[in-house]
């Protein structure tokens, strides 16, 4: 009679028939969840501008409607709007909008962070990002998470008009970005826990020692 060790293929099979067991997908063990887009932490917030065309305030930017628009001096670039979000936070993207019934255009601008309002650094590099009314004359502009509390976008060129143009600026990320210890984490967790940690606990095992078979 011949005897069979199991090996790292069937150690590795159990591994896996356990993670499964206890909740977590084979193909996903130990990544983390994409995070989903949580409220616009921009919403509301106080703006300020480099300048402003009559009418066509910086506060537009932040008021929830799509339809009103910040507009820059004509002709004068580059242009910046900067919005205060009230506290630090984690920011990993940034929506700028145009009204929807505008026609397509493209804008050249670069996505800027700071804790103090004075000191920004690049979130994104400068490009050139087409509004295009039949994506909804959104862009999405993502970054590295990055702590911040002003959210600047500095404007170089537009090619629908002489002046900088945005209806709204939306923030996403993690409002609780200043303090590290309340970071929400949306990434599945596995605990293992001795009787005197609750709540959760639970206890999975399998067998792990080679096993001979006939």
């Amino acid at each position: 009679m011949r005897r069979k060790r199991f090996g790292l293929r069937t150690i590795t099979g159990l591994l896996l028939a356990g993670l499964v067991a206890v909740g977590l997908p084979s193909g996903t063990a130990g990544a983390a969840a994409p995070a989903a887009r949580g409220p616009n932490l921009a919403l509301g917030k106080s703006v300020t501008a480099g300048g402003s065309h009559a009418g066509y305030p910086a506060a537009n930017v932040t008021d929830g409607s799509q339809l009103s628009y910040w507009e820059g001096p004509t002709g004068a670039f580059p242009q910046w709007i900067s919005v205060d979000l009230g506290g630090t936070v984690e920011a990993e993207e940034v929506v700028l909008e145009l009204p929807t019934s505008w026609e397509a255009r493209t804008q050249t601008l670069t996505v800027e962070g700071s804790t103090d309002g004075s000191t920004f650094t690049s979130l994104s590099g400068t490009a050139a990002h087409r509004f295009d009314p039949g994506s909804g004359n959104t862009v999405t502009v993502g970054f590295t998470a990055r702590d911040v509390r002003h959210i600047r976008v500095r404007v170089s060129a537009n090619t629908g008009w002489n002046a900088a143009q945005l209806s709204e600026i939306e923030v996403y990320g993690d409002d609780n970005g200043g303090d590290p210890g309340s970071r929400r984490s949306t990434a599945p967790t596995c605990r293992w826990a001795s009787p005197s940690k609750r709540p959760p606990q639970f206890t999975r095992s399998w067998p792990l020692t080679p096993t001979t078979v006939s």
